[in-house]
């Protein structure tokens, strides 16, 4: 029997299970841990041998582990912490911090979580930047207030409200009315620039630096286009009240702690998860309006029945190759293949034979600054060039670095003694003008190494093993189209209501019964468990809507 055929099964016989999520992503497994708890018979399918998506942690050289994807937790929502009971299954995290920010002039600029400490820094910089910086880091965390009671809940299709909306329009409203300078202020930060927003606040151009480059973070766009401003401000919806502006936390483990903890949730809730096996296509009946998800067919040849598919691929994966053209409105295909989803970085995994000093920091052996994130890189209008490069298809020399030793933290992430080196490199386009990923990989990897000699002098030669994942690389590994952690740009005309296209903001899609959990969705990346939280939610609201009709009709009768 052929896939098309086997997407036309009838809906009158019993599922072999309620719902199968596709993809073992931590939103998935977090949307299959709601919907086992609910009662439902849930199957995860994952096509690696490992869950987690693109929080894993995995040996990339012998005896060296290392997170693939994401390396830092910092957005993980509070009730996932509590309803999967992730501190008591065993997830410990550290700050990451400070920050220290290497440029390639020679300066300096120490970022700490202490605001005062944070002040004294910048004030060699400028005093005024330093009496500047407290009421302008208060007001991102104050903007970023308005947004995070949106986390937890489904954003609205303008389009089609309904009465339920009234709760996001309430958290949405509710705190701004209270404020309306801070209103006033969110507006602006929705349209302009990080340059120009910082600009406005600061006049040095390495404290603007420090703390726009978050601007160009997963983007081709450069500091200075418009709407970039926003992501100073969910850089900052990642930290909760009193948590200090860069409190991210290293996860004991790797990465894959937490999803491996989150899969054991969610099989104690009684779903079942099968790794090893993708997913070839979701298995449709219907035709026209009325086409409705039956289950999905796997790589083996196998067929799994289920009344729910919920992918937690990216929704161009996921519409584009495993959805049959056909089953899909025209326009909104043509929607999802515009996403803005090229990746823009590489990864690379160094195994070190020791823990190198910065640049101009006195002292041996770890010190505090190990233990935070490191911006190594130019100012704002060199990110300006480099990032048109990269839209050129040109992978950008001296590009920014953002680079972290997670083993300072967790020593077992490596032999005794040993260090593990994590480096993103950005402005480095998923598509090249010139040339092939694989073909220049490794040039730009030993490119990179020489720069960061800069930075750490010596770092070189203390590299036992290296990794390098390009685009492309991140592309083939984890499963994310264009080699995109985030599913698409965190840009604010792919958030919220238009996200992942406008009209399909509520994890639905055209194909009934099919939903979306992945970070393709509201709120967007990162390793916050909402987008599958939420989206278990509106599944279940579903059910017990048509549960009601089915009984409406029954006493109808």
């Amino acid at each position: 029997m052929t896939v098309s055929a086997l997407g036309r099964l009838s809906d009158a016989r019993p599922r072999q299970y309620d719902a199968v999520v596709v993809g073992g992503g931590h939103n998935g497994l977090v949307a299959a841990f709601y919907l086992a708890k609910a009662g439902k018979r849930v199957l995860v399918v994952e096509r690696r041998e490992i869950v987690g998506g693109c929080a894993v942690t995995e040996e990339f050289a012998p005896g060296y582990r290392a997170s693939t994807g994401a390396y830092i937790l910092s957005m993980l929502r509070p009730a996932i912490w509590k309803d999967l009971r992730l501190r008591e299954r065993g997830v410990v995290t550290d700050d990451a911090g400070p920050s220290l920010n290497l440029f390639p002039d020679g300066a300096d600029l120490l970022l700490d979580d202490d605001p005062a400490e944070a002040a004294r820094a910048v004030r060699r910089f400028s005093p005024a930047d330093a009496a500047a910086l407290p009421e302008v880091e208060d007001q991102l965390l104050r903007l970023a207030g308005l947004l995070v009671p949106t986390f937890d809940l489904t954003a609205f299709n303008v389009g089609t409200l309904r009465a339920r909306d009234g709760r996001t329009l309430r958290a949405m409203l509710g705190s701004a009315v209270r404020s309306r300078k801070d209103l006033d202020e969110a507006l602006f930060l929705l349209t302009t620039s990080a340059t120009h927003y910082l600009a406005e606040r600061f006049e040095s151009p390495y404290v603007r630096a420090a703390l726009g480059w978050h601007s160009i973070n997963d983007s081709l766009n450069g500091p200075s286009t418009l709407g970039t401003a926003y992501v100073l401000l969910h850089d900052h919806v990642s930290h909760e009240p009193g948590g200090g502006l860069r409190r991210w936390g290293f996860v004991r483990g790797g990465m894959g702690r937490v999803t491996e903890l989150m899969a054991e949730a969610a099989r104690e809730a009684g779903a079942e998860i099968r790794t090893g096996v993708g997913v070839e296509r979701i298995l449709t009946t219907g035709t026209g309006d009325d086409v409705r998800a039956t289950g999905v067919a796997l790589a083996d040849g196998s067929v799994v029945e289920a009344g729910l598919v919920l992918s937690n691929a990216d929704p161009v994966h996921t519409f584009d190759k495993l959805c049959d053209p056909g089953d899909l409105p025209a326009d909104f295909l043509r929607a999802v293949r515009n996403i803005r989803i090229d990746g823009t970085s590489i990864k690379i995994n160094l195994a070190l034979d020791r823990l190198p000093a910065a640049r101009g920091q006195a002292g041996s052996g770890p010190q505090p600054y190990h233990r935070g994130i490191f911006e190594l890189g130019p100012t704002l209008d060199v990110l300006d060039l480099q990032q048109a490069e990269a839209r050129a298809g040109i992978p950008a020399v001296g590009a920014h670095i953002e680079m972290c030793f997670p083993t300072v933290h967790d020593p077992s992430l490596a032999p005794e003694g040993k260090h593990v080196a994590t480096v993103d490199i950005n402005s480095q386009p998923y598509s090249l003008a010139d040339g092939d990923w694989d073909s220049v990989k490794d040039k730009i990897a030993d490119r990179v190494l020489t720069e960061l000699d800069d930075y750490f002098p010596g770092i070189s030669t203390s590299v036992l093993h290296r990794q390098v994942l390009s685009p492309l690389d991140l592309e083939r590994v984890l499963g994310i189209t264009g080699g995109h952690a985030l599913h698409g740009e965190m840009a604010p005309d792919q958030l919220f209501m238009n996200r992942p296209v406008r009209g399909w903001a509520d994890y639905r899609t055209p194909i009934s019964g099919l939903y979306l959990c992945g970070a393709g969705t509201h709120p967007g990346g990162g390793v916050s468990g909402a987008n599958g939280r939420n989206c278990a939610a509106e599944v279940l609201r579903d059910q017990r809507k048509a549960s009601g009709l089915l009984r409406r009709r029954s006493k109808g009768s």
